[in-house]
């Protein structure tokens, strides 16, 4: 139930505002609070509106009174139910580690863009959580700062603040990674090293479709339709401190992937075999099991598959020592290098915009610059080489 509260005009230009701020729990006694302010009836309806929205997001309705501690702990508890429970936990993270006890104590008005700047700073030579020697990395400082900046922009938003400072600090650069990918050759033969393993499935799927390791974790079979050749990516499995949950995949769309014969066949071939190993547990193979489930049906944890895949590559010195994600880097950089549309890549990858794709794979996409030029030549130089004669022009008019 929204707290309430009155405007009594003092005199001509001036309220006083008065508000109920809930019982103490200490005492048991009702707790009320007064302003006065200057302006119109309508600027102090405006105002006690504001200060009893502040109360119902659990905040000091006075933004003097406000740290940033507070605040960011306010914050947490807002966003809980609109993001992942491991994004939450990584925020959490970030704004117990770093936040809180950086700017903390001090008052949310307060904050300036220089004091963000200085802390800043300090973090490029130290503020490790490991204690080693050094500071952060650019991108765990550019995460940092994009979190704080969307903290404030909610206490901007709620006119705690009247502007948000991150907005004029500059964030760090984050020089671009270069992406590790195995060839087709080198796909073939991490495959094969891989044939008597569980870990074959999930290689597999990763190396054909490009399909995320959450995504493959959470495939079941009755969303492989070896009919049409088709995977539809309709789950994610996500790994938090606590349990395991089964979530919608990153874009929140589902997407239906073709998968090409040769992995066809061997899925076919695993669904039969994983029946009978299922059998012999007294398990039953249904529509639900999942496709690179444990040996009793149920989800792999994450980590795992990452584990034991960084232990298969360390086995193969001739292979570059790629992650289980650059798997789908992979499967991406064979498809454009292949000459298939930017466009058919987005859609299998389940990127939100086509310039995802293009920028995250701009090594490849700038060889296909240079082979679009030298076609575009070759097509121009022809077609000089074979005009007509000026004779054989067709007259205008």
């Amino acid at each position: 139930m929204r707290r309430s509260g009155t405007i009594t005009q003092r005199s001509e230009g001036h309220f006083q505002i008065r508000y109920n701020l809930g019982i103490d729990p200490l005492t048991g006694i009702r707790q009320r609070a007064a302003v006065s302010i200057k302006g119109t009836r309508k600027q102090a309806e405006r105002k006690l509106n504001e200060l009893l929205d502040a109360l119902e997001c659990g905040l000091n309705p006075e933004p003097t009174k406000v740290n940033v501690s507070d605040f960011l702990k306010q914050w947490l508890e807002t966003i809980h139910a609109q993001v992942s429970p491991r994004t939450h936990e990584r925020y959490s993270e970030i704004v117990n580690n770093f936040l809180i006890p950086s700017f903390g104590n001090c008052l949310l008005t307060k904050l300036t863009p220089s004091a963000i700047q200085q802390v800043y700073n300090k973090w490029e030579t130290s503020g490790r959580r490991d204690k080693k020697h050094g500071g952060l990395s650019p991108r765990s400082r550019l995460h940092i700062h994009r979190i704080f900046k969307s903290a404030l922009k909610y206490a901007l938003q709620l006119q705690i603040i009247v502007r948000n400072p991150a907005d004029a600090v500059k964030p760090p650069k984050v020089k671009k990674v270069s992406i590790t990918v195995l060839t087709v050759e080198q796909s073939t033969i991490l495959l094969k090293s891989l044939e008597e393993t569980k870990l074959y499935w999930a290689v597999l799927l990763a190396l054909t479709t490009g399909m995320r390791r959450g995504e493959i974790l959470a495939l079941r079979w009755r969303n492989v339709d070896f009919g049409k050749k088709t995977i539809r990516v309709v789950e994610s499995l996500e790994q938090t401190k606590n349990r395991l949950r089964f979530k919608a995949p990153k874009t929140e769309k589902t997407r239906a992937v073709l998968l090409p014969d040769y992995a066809v066949e061997k899925l076919r071939t695993w669904k039969e075999e994983q029946a009978k190993q299922l059998a012999a547990e007294n398990i039953t193979q249904t529509n639900d099991t999942l496709v690179c489930g444990r040996w009793d049906g149920e989800p792999v944890h994450p980590r795992t598959i990452t584990h034991k895949f960084m232990s298969a590559i360390r086995r193969l010195p001739d292979l570059p020592r790629v992650r289980f994600h650059d798997l789908r880097h992979s499967h991406a950089t064979q498809l454009l290098t292949a000459g298939i549309h930017p466009k058919i890549a987005q859609e299998r990858l389940g990127h939100s915009s086509i310039m995802t794709t293009l920028d995250l794979y701009s090594h490849v996409t700038d060889t296909m610059q240079d082979e679009a030029a030298s076609k575009l030549d070759e097509a121009f130089r022809s077609a000089a080489n074979n005009k007509p004669s000026p004779t054989q022009s067709p007259k205008l008019g």
